[in-house]
C-alpha cells in the first residue's frame, strides 16, 4: 500500500495518478473536504490522520504537505510509527532553504527519507509526466517505480537542499515567464488588440511557454510562496528589463558562456 499524506491540488494529482496504475492508495489529509474529494474521485475511503494507516502493508510513503512546518511535523510523527525498515518516504513539499540542506539529520530513521520535490503541475501529476528532482538515498527500484507512475523525467543531486533550490530556482524562473506573459497580454488590450488572438500566436510560436498555456489555472500564491523562499535565501531576485539592449546581448551572451563551460 501507498501512503500519501496531503491531499492538496499536488497531493490528490499523485494520489490519483498512482491509483490509475493499478496501485493500492491511502489518502491522508486532516481536511474533510479533502478527504471527502479524494473519495468522490476515487472511490477509495482517506484516512483523517497517520494512526489510521495499517503501517506493516505500507510500500511508500508520499509527504505533500503546503510548508516547511508541517512536513517537520509529518516527518516527527512517522518516526514514532511501525513503517516497515527502510521503505522511502519521499517529500515533495517544497521546504525552506535551510530545512531542506539539514534532512540528513533523519539519516538514523529506520525508513529511507528522499527529498523530491517536483515540477509539472497537477495535470503533470496526473498524466505521469512530472520532473522529479532527487536528493537521498534513491535506488533503482525508486527509479523504476516513479517512472512507471507519475514521473517522466528523474534529475539527482547529490545533497539534500539542492532539489530545493532546483525547484525554487525553476518555479522563479516560471514566475518571470507567467508574469511576461501576463504583461503581453496586457500591452495587447492597450493596443487594441484582443488578448486571446495574442495568446493563440504565443502558444504556437516562439513565445510559446507552459506558464503561458496553462495561465488561466496557475495557482498564483504557490508562485508567490516559492518567489518569497529563494528571496529569502538571495536577499534580491533579478530586475529583468528590456531598456538597456546592451545589457541583454550582454546576459544572453554570458548564460551562453556558463552554459558551456558546464557542458565541457
Amino acid at each position: 500500500m501507498i501512503v500519501v499524506v496531503g491531499l492538496g491540488n499536488i497531493g490528490i494529482a499523485i494520489a490519483a495518478r498512482i491509483a490509475d496504475c493499478g496501485r493500492d492508495v491511502l489518502g491522508v489529509d486532516l481536511a474533510p473536504d479533502r478527504r471527502s474529494e479524494w473519495e468522490r474521485i476515487t472511490g477509495r475511503t482517506a484516512a483523517a490522520n497517520l494512526d489510521e494507516v495499517t503501517w506493516p502493508d505500507v510500500t511508500h510513503v508520499y509527504v505533500v504537505v503546503r510548508l516547511t512546518d508541517q512536513a517537520e511535523s509529518v516527518l516527527r510523527q512517522l518516526l514514532t510509527l511501525p513503517l516497515p525498515p527502510g521503505i522511502p518516504v519521499f517529500l515533495n513539499t517544497t521546504l525552506e532553504l535551510d530545512y531542506a540542506r539539514g534532512l540528513g539529520r533523519y539519516a538514523g530513521a529506520p525508513w529511507r527519507l528522499i527529498e523530491l520535490p517536483v515540477s509539472g503541475g497537477d495535470s503533470g501529476a496526473r498524466a505521469g509526466t512530472l520532473t522529479v528532482m532527487a536528493a537521498g538515498d534513491v535506488r533503482d527500484p525508486e527509479r523504476e517505480y516513479l517512472l512507471s507512475t507519475s514521473a517522466g523525467a528523474i534529475v539527482e543531486f547529490g545533497s539534500y537542499g539542492e532539489p530545493t533550490l532546483a525547484k525554487l530556482l525553476n518555479n522563479v524562473a516560471a514566475a518571470y515567464t507567467a508574469l511576461s506573459f501576463a504583461e503581453m497580454m496586457l500591452l495587447a488590450d492597450r493596443t487594441g488588440m484582443q488578448p486571446a488572438r495574442l495568446a493563440e500566436v504565443l502558444r504556437t510560436s516562439s513565445g510559446q511557454s507552459w506558464m503561458g498555456d496553462h495561465f488561466v489555472s496557475l495557482i498564483d500564491d504557490l508562485l508567490g510562496k516559492d518567489v518569497a523562499l529563494l528571496r529569502q535565501e538571495l536577499g534580491a531576485l533579478p530586475v529583468v528589463g528590456l531598456d538597456d539592449d546592451d545589457h541583454l546581448l550582454t546576459r544572453l551572451a554570458q548564460a551562453r558562456s556558463a552554459l558551456s563551460a558546464l557542458r565541457s
